[in-house]
């Protein structure tokens, strides 16, 4: 009797783990919500690449602002293959995100984006208005602001 259930346990066992793996080949990848395609940076945020080119950055919650611009250099640098003096534009002050949905996001882009206040001889580095901008290695080094300090 113990070798009957054995074997339907088995049996059992082995239609789930194939009905998963069928189904696990069905599925595909959402385009929008928290579970959407994103390339994860180094700063701990989620970017997302939109249709028309620009790029949606998502950090933790509470996240510096230095945060936005690390991950944004990061990923035109990675993904995208910018060179260091490629200057990266604020596209879309931070507002609530159109692919994941967090409440905080600041969307980018390698194209010109014309400031809306004219010049300004001071940038606000985290004021994120649209047509502010920085190179990817300028964007960079604020990847140095968010290392953790160590003490001995």
């Amino acid at each position: 009797m113990p070798t009957r259930s054995r074997s339907a346990t088995r049996a059992l066992t082995l239609s789930t783990l194939a009905a998963t793996a069928a189904l696990a080949g069905c599925v595909d990848l959402q385009s929008t919500g928290p579970q959407a395609d994103y390339f994860s940076s180094r700063a701990l945020a989620r970017i997302y690449a939109l249709d028309d080119g620009s790029f949606e950055v998502v950090p933790e919650i509470g996240a510096q602002g230095a945060a936005y611009w690390c991950a944004a250099s990061e990923y035109a640098r990675r993904r995208l293959g910018a060179d260091w003096s490629q200057d990266i534009y604020v596209a879309k002050g931070r507002a609530p995100s159109t692919v994941s949905g967090r409440i905080d996001s600041v969307t980018f882009t390698l194209s010109h984006v014309p400031s809306a206040e004219g010049k300004r001889p001071f940038i606000n580095t985290f004021g994120f208005k649209p047509g502010d901008n920085f190179s990817v290695s300028s964007g960079d080094s604020f990847c140095r602001d968010l290392e953790p300090l160590f003490f001995f």
